[in-house]
């Protein structure tokens, strides 16, 4: 049977606190529900939240009853960043959402609420593998899934990107040149650098993996600096740099893909779901998505990888133990189906729960963007299991090289990225 973690919320939470149980069960003492708290979350977050909260608070009579809240709009990158550095900073949520790769650095610091009993069973029975993964440090759970759409594949305008230019990286970008136009990938960002290295035909998608020390500390392996990384930097550097010096390659933001569609200068972007609505705004019927394309060695094809990843709600352990609980109950109501189904419709965002990836409301409105993801997911690699916190340097570091050829002090791209691994090599 599913259970309701909303019913199990005071108990459960006080148990794992005081009692170091596994988890509680029995009913709730919903006195500490209505202990006012701080939240943290992306500023298109705030309407989800708030119609929950009232939809919720409109069903109880009682203050004690109802969840109270202040919402501070912070990005999920931004939320686990700063809280690493000071849990206790002013505003300090008790409620925060964050990106995955954010778990295993919280939880070193023991900043984040481990959930255990009840709640963990509920999280894992009730969500998809790979959001609960991204939820995951050393067996144990650290938050509540609320997204399974942290990724990233094509998006092209239809009436400029023909014949074979959406599947092969080398005619979309002659296309572009050709026609005036340009691609915008943020190459110089880990998030997307990886993308040639971990293709199933490269490195592969375990290819760069970590786990903690007995210090704590996080320690890569990588065949990045192998015979096929090197002849696969290699490669994409002699191609992308040239159309980065011309202009055809564009980096940039959200706001640089909005603007390059804006004004018919921009073709195709690497990006992710969230910018469906802008696109379509711009482009209308000729909006579409797909996986990331194929560049091609030696006549052969290699798949562009990706990152997946899920966007999670934590609590913040440092603060007093009224607040966590009253997290936590807020937290399952803001994860649970209805929830993850009205953020869809309000956000397109991607739901993780398991009735509501099979609701109608989802499956029959399926958006362009989640089709692309679906495909792209197949050659991506769990983000949160993969990259942390150091990692991004490094992957920043190859990703400029790719686009200006510039290896620094190394005169071949072996020496270079056997200079980048071992950096992750070595624990910091």
């Amino acid at each position: 049977m599913k259970k309701n973690l909303l019913l199990v919320a005071a108990t459960g939470i006080v148990a794992a606190f005081v009692l170091g149980a596994c988890g509680g069960s029995g009913n709730a003492n919903y006195g500490e529900v209505g202990t006012e708290i701080n939240i943290w979350a992306t500023a298109a977050e705030e309407t989800v939240i708030n119609n929950a909260v009232k939809e919720y608070n409109d069903l109880h009579e009682n203050d004690t009853e109802k969840f109270s809240f202040k919402f501070t709009a912070v990005a999920e990158g931004d939320a686990g960043t700063t809280l690493a550095k000071d849990p206790g900073v002013a505003n300090s949520p008790a409620l925060f959402l964050c990106a995955d790769d954010h778990i295993f650095n919280l939880a070193s610091k023991d900043i984040v609420l481990e959930l255990k009993g009840s709640y963990k069973e509920s999280i894992v029975e009730n969500n998809s593998a790979v959001s609960v993964l991204g939820a995951t440090y050393d067996e144990k759970i650290y938050g509540y899934p609320v997204t399974s759409d942290n990724g990233y594949f094509l998006w092209y305008n239809s009436a400029a990107v023909t014949g074979t230019m959406s599947t092969s990286l080398e005619d979309l970008l002659a296309g572009a040149k050709k026609a005036g136009k340009s691609v915008l990938m943020d190459v110089p960002n880990g998030w997307y650098a990886n993308s040639f290295l971990m293709s199933p035909q490269a490195c592969g998608s375990t290819s760069l993996s970590w786990k903690a020390n007995a210090d704590g500390k996080a320690v890569y392996t990588s065949t990045w600096d192998d015979e096929v990384g090197v002849k696969t930097s290699e490669y994409i550097a002699n191609l992308l740099t040239p159309y980065y010096a011309d202009g055809t390659l564009k980096i940039g933001s959200n706001e640089n893909i909005t603007a390059g569609f804006g004004d018919g200068s921009l073709i195709a972007a690497v990006s992710g779901t969230w910018m469906e609505a802008d696109i379509k705004k711009i482009i209308g019927d000729n909006i579409a998505a797909t996986k990331l394309p194929e560049y091609h060695i030696d006549e052969k094809a290699y798949q562009m990888a990706s990152f997946t990843g899920s966007k999670i709600f934590c609590i913040n352990k440092t603060r007093p133990v009224a607040e966590q609980k009253a997290a936590a109950a807020l937290a399952d109501l803001l994860t649970n189906k209805e929830s993850q189904l009205k953020r869809f419709e309000a956000r397109q965002s991607i739901p993780c729960n398991n009735e509501a990836i099979k609701d109608d409301r989802y499956t029959k409105n399926v958006t362009i963007s989640a089709n692309a993801l679906g495909m792209q997911n197949e050659f991506a690699a769990v983000q949160s299991q993969t990259a942390q916190d150091r990692y991004w340097d490094v992957g920043k570091a190859i990703g400029q090289a790719y686009i200006d050829s510039n290896l620094g002090e190394y005169t071949n791209w072996a020496d270079f990225l056997k200079a980048e691994m071992d950096q992750l090599r070595t624990a910091a």
